[in-house]
């Protein structure tokens, strides 16, 4: 089973949605977050009819999340959904079939979109500004909540993941959230072990990273330019979609000049290395 990298949240959610539910007369509160072009339900809660299950995924242009998160209040409510300008057409609301939507923003540390804190209702009901704010202090606990899931993802990956293959051979994983503190010990561990064990070939994988902004660009640039100039020769593996469809981080990647394929196996196999099955 996969570890859930929001356990706190989802596990301080459960608590709350059934005070939310009662609070607000609605039979459907969930936690999405925003994965690039789509929403990700985490966590759900419904009190007599299922609306919204778990781990629904909805497109993010289709979504009424996007209309919390782009509002300058992070904020949307909607007596009606089949009625309001904005949401009769949309797909999501023929999907639902509900009415009433309140949703606020949550966030991480640094300030971020995380995601909204929802709530649905089959029947139309305008949330009074008590309802709202009381949303906005729960959001603010499932935020907090959020940022010690990460800080704790983020003490779990805080040196640098290097795998030794062979004597001349190492795979570095990136992976998780990629901090200035993080980016300098990421950088200085994989040059300090390179020059000890003498690397001659590196694989940066990136099949695992979930963010792929600013931070993680000028760290790569960074440290393929270090190691190039130690005379090491990189190869790229497991570009995630979301980085590769960036034109402007795409350009980034290019200049690099450095090798690209789609997995660590090939980028053994270019390197002369076989993977093999071992039977015990």
């Amino acid at each position: 089973m996969i570890p859930n990298p929001h356990e706190s949240l989802v596990d301080v959610s459960n608590q709350l949605f059934e005070l939310i539910v009662d609070e607000l007369e609605v039979n459907t509160a969930y936690v999405a977050r925003r994965d690039d072009n789509v929403m990700t339900v985490l966590n759900s809660h419904n009190k007599t009819e299922e609306i919204v299950p778990s781990d629904v995924v909805v497109n993010y242009e289709d979504s009424n999340c996007k209309l919390v998160l782009e509002n300058p209040d992070q904020v949307r409510s909607v007596s009606n959904l089949f009625t309001d300008v904005e949401t009769k057409d949309r797909t999501v609301t023929e999907q639902f079939q509900v009415k009433a939507f309140l949703g606020v923003s949550l966030h991480r540390k640094n300030g971020k979109p995380f995601g909204t804190l929802c709530v649905m209702d089959r029947n139309e009901k305008a949330f009074s500004k008590e309802q709202v704010e009381f949303m906005k202090m729960v959001a603010g606990v499932l935020s907090y909540m959020i940022e010690l899931d990460e800080a704790y993802e983020d003490m779990k990956l805080l040196s640098a993941p290097i795998i030794p293959v062979s004597n001349q051979l190492a795979v570095l994983a990136l992976q998780g959230n990629i901090n200035e503190k993080r980016e300098l010990m990421i950088i200085e561990e994989t040059l300090t072990y390179v020059a000890r064990e003498k690397v001659q070939y590196i694989a940066i994988d990136l099949s695992q990273m979930n963010r792929t902004d600013q931070s993680f660009i000028n760290l790569l640039e960074r440290l393929v330019n270090a190691l190039k100039l130690m005379g090491v020769q990189v190869m790229l593996s497991g570009v995630p979609i979301s980085l590769a469809e960036h034109s402007y981080i795409n350009n980034r990647l290019f200049e690099l000049e450095v090798g690209y394929v789609q997995n660590l196996s090939d980028a053994f196999s270019n390197l002369g290395y076989e993977l093999k099955k071992t039977i015990h």
